[in-house]
């Protein structure tokens, strides 16, 4: 239901339901132990009530018993101690009835022909009704008080006795109990004989039980006196008295434990019980405790229902502010809710447009100081955040794939310090004698130049899965095979250095519309293992390779001439059988032993397929020649004075060049082609001197162009133009 509704996803509903079933279950708690406390504590104070009242009043009756009991003993005293007549002893049982409230009647009852030897039966009794005290004799045939038990028994026991709870027909007719003392004569009770007569004085049950029932236990509760058989001797119900039991009760009642606290009643001195409605029908504590004399139970009976009125009142109240208190929470919290839940629905739709991709989000309208106000305006730095992390990964990936971009901004290690040793390949590349002309170019024209040649080189390296370590000014050091393994990483490397070769062409023709130089460009690759990772310090740091490997690389590039692509031994055994090798060069390099093998790409089969043309490369004799000034370069600054040459043979990318002294191979040359003195013609030509032979004192070595120009390179097109028009008409 709550989810047709649409509660379930509404986060008012949800703070409401929380706010709510706590503060209840709060409530509840709070309730429920103040409520059980509170009943406990009155429960006690009941008990200990109750054990109050039946003991004071259980004491109170025992002391009317006492004083009945000292009465009779006083009389049998006066009696023994003797001598008396009938007037006498008639007297003195009046008086003694007069003399004590609590006594009802009494009577001294003669053993047979004990009184006077004539007369068998002698019981004189005096007994109080409502205005006076009466007298009646016992002694006659209609009652023979010798079958009574309160004569029977102390004559029998010869010592005093209580009798039960009896009606005393032809008596006083009255419910009553009598206490019997055993008189007897001078010669001490023990002699034979010696018993006398029996002096009783009884106490009427009548005003027991108005004593009892004048005591007030809460509106509908009771006290009542048991006999030490279980005979109701008072009640509130008249019905009961002397005609029932509480045995009798118990079974009335049918329940199980009614007849357990009938006999503990009757067994035990004193207690309190929770007796449920096992006796009374209604649910009620029980307290009781002994009288004596004569033995009997006095009972008081509390129903729950009103000892437990007033907390059961407080709870309801309670209950009810609490009700109250309930409902202006809910009031509030949804008030609290929706002041929250509307920004926030707020924030969800505008994260549903980043989610998109959209990261153009306006929270303006949240400007509460709280903490959703704040939640919103972390929300907006974190879009900026993501705008510029955005920023950064394109920026980030116009050097590195997309591969390093990820594990840099999302892997917690991925900018830790640290490397690895791996196999990659590595591919190094650079343009012939590109420091020397830009020094005659200006900033402008570098830089427009730069960022034609190397967003093409990039592009074609990103393209091959290539990480760039490094670029240099017009030099580029990349790898392949990190940080993701790649099983065909020399493949991809030689087809790179293919591409961007074959991208030279565009580059220059662009750049001879521009009027900027045409550049040969170098490349090598070489395969083999590094050690690569995060390098540099914590405050800078780059994601590169190390090692011999790399040094080794930048070696063979030194040999590399404009249009080449070398490759070393370790990359040629990987692929060979992909590979098409123009040449095979046998090199000397620094700080290496023993000659060394170079490839000459040519192109590359499979999926990265690739091939370079062979173009025009057969040099045209150009009569009489070029004259140039030559400069030898080391580490590409020019180094020493120049020298006179001559370049006879020549095509657009090398020449044979005559030399006024010895040269050596692999050697890096700047040739300045001499004009007028006062032109500003920038005719530079450089170049790798790629074999050399001497004859008649002059060496001639031949020349790959590897940067020309562009006042060169029209210079030396106008002249092999020439020279194929004079072959054509010859």
């Amino acid at each position: 239901m709550w989810d047709m509704l649409g509660f379930s996803k509404s986060i008012t509903m949800k703070i409401t339901l929380l706010v709510l079933g706590s503060t209840c279950l709060v409530l509840a708690l709070v309730l429920g132990v103040n409520y059980s406390r509170s009943r406990e504590l009155i429960r006690q104070e009941a008990e200990q009530s109750a054990r109050n009242l039946t003991s004071s009043l259980a004491n109170e009756i025992a002391q009317e018993f006492l004083l009945v009991a000292q009465a009779v003993e006083d009389l049998s005293s006066f009696l023994e101690a003797g001598p008396w007549d009938e007037d006498a002893l008639l007297d003195h049982i009046r008086r003694m009835v007069a003399g004590h409230e609590r006594v009802f009647g009494s009577t001294v009852a003669f053993l047979p022909f004990r009184f006077k030897p004539e007369v068998e039966r002698f019981a004189p009794y005096f007994y109080r009704d409502e205005t006076s005290i009466k007298f009646e004799q016992l002694g006659t045939d209609s009652y023979d008080y010798f079958s009574k038990d309160w004569f029977t028994v102390p004559v029998k026991l010869r010592k005093p006795t209580w009798t039960d709870p009896y009606l005393d027909e032809g008596g006083g007719n009255v419910p009553m109990i009598t206490y019997a003392f055993p008189l007897f004569d001078k010669q001490g009770k023990d002699a034979t004989g010696s018993l006398k007569a029996v002096v009783t004085a009884d106490i009427s049950l009548e005003r027991l039980n108005n004593l009892t029932n004048s005591k007030r236990v809460y509106e509908t509760g009771f006290l009542s006196v048991i006999s030490d058989k279980g005979t109701f001797v008072t009640n509130r119900n008249p019905e009961r008295i002397m005609r029932t039991s509480i045995f009798d009760a118990a079974d009335e009642a049918k329940q199980r434990q009614a007849k357990e606290f009938a006999q503990s009643m009757i067994t035990e001195d004193a207690g309190f019980y929770d007796i449920g409605r096992s006796i009374t029908g209604i649910d009620s504590y029980l307290a009781f405790t002994r009288i004596r004399p004569p033995g009997w139970t006095l009972a008081a009976v509390l129903p729950k229902s009103e000892l437990f009125a007033d907390v059961e009142a407080l709870f309801r109240t309670t209950l009810l502010l609490g009700g109250v208190g309930i409902a202006l929470l809910v009031f509030a919290s949804v008030l609290v809710a929706r002041s929250i839940s509307r920004p926030l629905r707020r924030m969800a739709s505008e994260t549903v447009k980043v989610t998109a991709g959209n990261l153009d989000i306006d929270l303006t309208e949240i400007q509460s100081g709280d903490e959703v106000g704040q939640l919103a305006r972390a929300f907006t730095r974190m879009t900026e955040g993501l705008k510029d992390r955005d920023r950064i990964k394109d920026t980030f990936g116009r050097y590195v794939t997309q591969e390093v971009v990820k594990r840099l901004l999302e892997s917690k290690d991925g900018l830790k310090l640290g490397g690895e040793i791996r196999e990659l390949s590595i591919m190094m590349s650079d343009l012939r004698g590109f420091t020397a002309l830009t020094s005659t170019m200006s900033p402008e024209q570098v830089i427009k130049f730069l960022n034609r040649y190397l967003g093409k080189m990039v592009e074609i390296i990103l393209d091959h899965r290539g990480i760039i370590d490094e670029i240099i000014g017009d030099g580029v050091l990349a790898f392949f095979g990190a940080p993701e393994a790649l099983e065909n990483h020399p493949e991809l490397a030689v087809a790179c250095a293919l591409k961007m070769q074959l991208a030279m062409e565009e580059i220059n023709a662009q750049n001879e519309a521009d009027g900027l130089p045409h550049l040969e460009m170098g490349v090598a690759v070489n395969t083999g293992e590094v050690v690569v990772g995060n390098i540099g310090s914590e405050k800078r740091a780059k994601y590169g390779a190390v090692g011999a490997q790399v040094n080794f690389t930048g070696r063979v590039e030194s040999f590399t001439v404009g249009g080449q692509v070398l490759i070393s031994r370790g990359t040629y055994e990987r692929i060979s059988d992909k590979l098409e090798v123009r040449q095979v060069l046998e090199v000397a390099m620094k700080g290496v032993l023993g000659k060394v093998n170079l490839y000459d790409v040519k192109g590359i089969s499979g999926p990265y397929g690739a091939c370079l043309s062979d173009g025009d490369e057969t040099v045209k004799d150009l009569g009489d020649g070029i004259a140039v000034q030559v400069f030898r370069l080391d580490q590409k600054m020019m180094s020493g004075k120049g020298e006179r040459g001559h370049i006879r043979y020549a095509s657009l990318t090398s020449a044979r060049v005559t030399f006024e002294s010895g040269i050596s191979p692999w050697e890096d040359i700047l040739m300045v082609v001499q004009g007028d003195p006062g032109s500003h013609v920038n005719r530079e030509i450089y170049g790798k001197v790629i074999s050399v032979t001497s004859a008649d004192l002059r060496t001639e070595g031949l020349v790959r162009f590897t940067s020309v120009s562009s006042d060169a390179y029209n210079m030396l097109r106008q002249s092999i133009d020439s020279a194929r028009s004079s072959e054509r008409k010859a």
